[in-house]
């Protein structure tokens, strides 16, 4: 029988579960991306000046334990998730007095026709670091877009650099929608979202950054079809990523050290060699 956040998720593409992890269980977690985000170079902010920073957590073993975090577990058995594996995070944090983050969706596989099923293959899970709200850049969606066209689809590829540098600040792409859906969060709540769904968030009008960490887990590996599953494992292994262009012979997670490679090389992708990957395609073709 499916509870209420299944059914948000396969209706609208998107829910939240409300104090799902622990504070203290952040904690760590704030303080590797304080330091993180203070390393950043003048650079990655304006190349991605949208999304504030887009921090690869494949750099940080410290995050081994939220990736394969009891707490999540059991939310991805409570979602009928059977074999959940991980293929990225990111660290994304919006500076003070910054833009919104363009509208977009994120699935890379529009050429195969799984793509337009009710099957899940990938999910982004959000664990935002402070309360959020629109002031501070709170999360926004578009309800049902995961398995409906929509305008915005016809909107310029989102994942370009000119997008990320919000070099034409008038463009629709950044402001609000009459079908919009506000997401407001407070610390320890966790939010799972259909890759295929149309999101974006306020600008920070604050004056503190703002900071989430986000996963990208695929809920039942074993059935993704052969191509898509061998994507997956590029996407993993930092090998031929658009948003990754240098990660291939950068740190992976299989790389981290034995203690924090052991919390979650069960969810380690695993694909047959010999596989031709899905070719990217981040436009569906309704």
């Amino acid at each position: 029988m499916k509870n209420i956040q299944s059914e948000q998720l396969e209706k609208d593409g998107f829910c939240v579960f409300k104090n799902l992890m622990p504070l203290v269980d952040l904690e760590s977690i704030q303080n590797t991306s304080i330091k993180a985000i203070k390393n950043l170079s003048l650079d990655h902010r304006i190349r991605n000046k949208s999304q504030g920073s887009l921090i690869l957590i494949a750099e940080y073993p410290e995050f081994s334990y939220l990736i394969g975090h009891p707490k999540l577990r059991h939310m991805f058995n409570r979602l009928g998730f059977k074999d959940p594996r991980f293929s990225s995070g990111y660290i994304i944090s919006k500076p003070p007095l910054s833009p919104a983050l363009f509208w977009h969706q994120d699935w890379w596989g529009w050429d195969h026709p799984v793509s337009y099923t009710s099957e899940i293959m990938q999910i982004f899970v959000m664990i935002y670091l402070q309360d959020t709200t629109p002031d501070n850049g709170c999360l926004r969606v578009i309800p049902g877009s995961h398995r409906n066209p929509h305008s915005l689809h016809e909107e310029i590829d989102a994942h370009t650099e000119a997008v990320s540098r919000v070099e034409n600040p008038k463009d629709k792409i950044y402001f609000s929608t009459k079908d919009e859906y506000v997401v407001n969060v407070s610390v320890g709540d966790v939010i799972i979202g259909d890759s295929r769904l149309i999101h974006g968030t306020f600008p920070n009008k604050s004056l503190a950054e703002r900071t989430l960490i986000v996963f990208w887990y695929h809920p039942n590996f074993n059935n993704i079809p052969k191509a898509v599953q061998a994507r997956i494992c590029e996407i993993f292994n930092r090998k031929d990523v658009d948003t990754d262009p240098k990660g291939v012979n950068s740190m992976s997670l299989t790389h981290w050290p034995e203690p924090s490679r052991k919390l979650i090389d069960d969810l380690f992708p695993i694909c047959k060699s010999g596989v031709r990957p899905q070719p990217w395609n981040r436009n569906p073709q309704w």
